[in-house]
């Protein structure tokens, strides 16, 4: 088999394992990542409003960590092309490309292709290729611009590094690193290959410009990753510990990681693949340094692992052009860890008839400092959780855009799809796309950022988006509460910033809202509610009313001025002892105070009439009639659980 045949099926197994791995549970090919809708906002706003900004009204800011991401969105709206659509398109052809790339270090041997066949393998190579963000694009420039720097291209490099350094958070530290391979480290015969200093001195004046444009521009010449990376937070460099070791455990590619260091320990690794073992492992510092970052299979260090790949294939066919008798022993570690790789991109099940679902789950299993950081189980699954999230999160925007008013003020967590989609004034609780309060400049996309939940929450904001979709069984708000302590308050979860964060909170009631299953088809229902805050000021709550017939029967009434939302409607007789009874949906009385009445009415904007809501017998010896509404599932005393202005009326004695 010749080179170019082995080139093309290694380019079909990318492609497969993209497409495999890319997909939502019904089996269609999934939206790009939440964050990634950042740069199709950003984009669109400099297209139409000529402002490259979150919000064109508010201060210039640091919102999304690559330039080149934002303007190739920008291209897509001005094109009337489907940003999603477009960098999906982009991120795949520059996987693809990379794959070409890897081949062209070793064109003479099939071992030359060693490094291809890995990135084709990497199910973080192929989740980066469909999910949106500029990781693939990075990776494609990465390989492109070491391949210049090898062979010596001056004009390519200046191109390459330029276009680096404004592509990635870790774009300019990748510009250094090569810089300072070129001065101590510099391959090839010194007669053979020119030298690229040249290079290096265009491309820092494009940085010392890029760097006065930022400064003039927010008032800070660093990047939000930059000031992170200096920071040196203890807390994140322990993230960022575990991420590593969960990549070094879990991503299939642990047998050949250690290869680069034994074989240049033996002299076994040439210059070329010290390189790229250096510049890999100077990528990973910064992710130690920042706590890696969200997004699953390990997408922060996605861009490098050709780098690590090359080096893995210079060790292997070094060995085995020295040692024979090593030649099959390499060729079972490549097919090993091939077939680790794309079990890593299985979704943990049995394999046919092998029992392999309980070790898969305890292979993708995080460390429990990851759990609390990231809240996402590793490989595959890791990746159908994030793709699930934004399946929950197009159709709340969509829903946002499509039912409530245009000055509407949204806090969210999660503000990519939500704010490309709503087109609303989308506030990020977390910074990253707008300034936290108190503070002149936003935090990194890497790590978990840390803000005071407590100072955030005090405004007159419209909506707060608390949780992706709907509450779990059994759960409360309580649990969503200390979910937000836990994982990106400054102080954490403790009852005292929970009684505080509940106080806070006093004036938002929360609310269920029908979504679309899907943000493309408006029509079809999701099964599920989703929740949302809701301020209390905006009164568009509904209002119940009890109304009494001569014949011993009652009628609950509810009025509603606000969008659709979904209730439960709970009515509670008190008779003359005290005694509380509650109506069943058969309409039988129970001696109980949390039954509910109805489930998942559907409210709707009634306008001049009324909603007629249910129709009962009073019980005897009523004294007191009260007609409650509540969130589904949400019985009377949790937490946020009551919605409106419920009724309750005192029974005529006639009755």
């Amino acid at each position: 088999m010749n080179r170019g045949t082995v080139i093309f099926l290694t380019l079909v197994v990318l492609l497969t394992h993209t497409l495999a791995i890319y997909q939502t549970p019904d089996g269609e090919f999934a939206a790009p990542y939440d964050s990634a809708h950042v740069a199709y906002r950003i984009g669109r706003n400099l297209v139409y409003t000529g402002v490259a900004q979150w919000d064109p009204g508010g201060a210039p800011a640091d919102s999304y960590p690559s330039l080149m991401w934002i303007g190739l969105s920008a291209v897509a709206s001005r094109l009337n092309f489907s940003p999603t659509v477009f960098s999906q398109y982009v991120g795949l052809t520059s996987a693809l490309a990379t794959i070409v790339l890897l081949a062209q270090f070793s064109t003479k041997r099939i071992a030359g292709l060693i490094a291809p066949l890995l990135l084709a393998s990497s199910g973080s190579a192929a989740a980066a290729a469909a999910n949106g963000t500029e990781t693939s694009l990075v990776m494609f420039l990465v390989t492109a611009a070491f391949l210049a720097f090898e062979r010596g291209w001056l004009k390519p490099t200046v191109a390459l590094l330029c276009m680096l350094s404004v592509s990635a958070s870790e774009g300019i530290f990748f510009v250094l690193a090569l810089g300072t391979l070129e001065l101590v480290d510099r391959p090839g015969d010194r007669l053979r290959r020119a030298s690229l200093r040249r290079a290096f001195m265009f491309t820092a004046v494009f940085l010392v410009l890029v760097l006065l444009l930022r400064n003039w521009l927010t008032g800070s010449p660093l990047l939000p990753f930059e000031k992170q990376l200096l920071s040196f937070d203890s807390e994140q460099i322990v993230i960022g510990g575990h991420y590593i070791w969960s990549f070094v455990f879990a991503s299939g590619l642990g047998l050949l990681l250690p290869l680069p260091a034994l074989a240049l320990l033996t002299g076994h690794l040439s210059p070329s693949g010290r390189r790229a073992a250096f510049l890999f492992l100077i990528w990973a510092l910064s992710c130690l340094l920042t706590g890696g970052d969200q997004l699953p299979f390990w997408n922060v260090l996605a861009p490098v692992l050709p780098l690590l790949f090359l080096s893995i294939q210079d060790a292997m066919t070094n060995w085995m052009d020295a040692k024979p008798r090593l030649i099959p022993p390499c060729w079972s570690g490549l097919v090993a860890t091939v077939a680790a790789c794309f079990l890593v991109s299985k979704l943990p099940g049995d394999l046919g008839r092998i029992p392999m679902e309980n070790l898969l789950r305890k292979w993708m299993k995080p460390s429990s400092v990851l759990e609390t950081a990231y809240e996402h189980p590793l490989g595959r699954a890791g990746l159908l959780k994030e793709i699930r999230k934004v399946s929950n999160l197009r159709p709340i925007g969509v829903f946002l855009r499509d039912k409530v008013r245009e000055d509407t003020t949204i806090v969210t967590f999660w503000p990519g799809a939500i704010g490309y989609l709503s087109r609303k004034d989308v506030i990020d609780a977390l910074g990253r796309t707008s300034p936290p309060p108190g503070e002149s400049g936003t935090r990194s996309w890497r790590g978990v950022p840390r803000v005071d939940l407590i100072a955030g929450m005090h405004g007159d904001e419209d909506y707060i988006v608390p949780l992706i979709g709907s509450l779990g069984e059994n759960a409360t708000p309580t649990d969503f509460l200390r979910t937000w302590l836990r994982r990106w308050d400054t102080k954490g979860d403790t009852e005292d910033r929970l009684r505080d964060l509940i106080a806070a909170l006093g004036h938002y009631e929360l609310i269920a809202v029908p979504v679309a299953a899907r943000d493309r088809q408006p029509d079809i229902p999701s099964p599920y509610p989703f929740f949302l805050l809701r301020n209390r000021n905006l009164k568009l709550g509904p209002r119940l009313a009890l109304d009494f017939d001569d014949d011993g029967c009652f009628s609950v009434e509810i009025k509603h001025e606000g969008h659709r939302q979904v209730v439960d409607l709970y009515v509670v007789a008190a008779d003359r002892d005290g005694t509380l009874w509650s109506m069943r949906p058969t309409g039988e009385w129970v001696q109980a105070a949390s039954i509910a009445a109805r489930t998942s009415l559907l409210l709707h904007k009634t306008g001049s009439r009324t909603i007629h809501a249910l129709q009962g017998k009073l019980r005897e010896n009523t004294v007191v009639l009260s007609a409650s509404l509540h969130n589904p599932s949400l019985p009377p005393g949790e937490p946020f659980s009551g919605i409106g202005i419920p009724a309750q009326e005192r029974v005529p004695s006639d009755r």
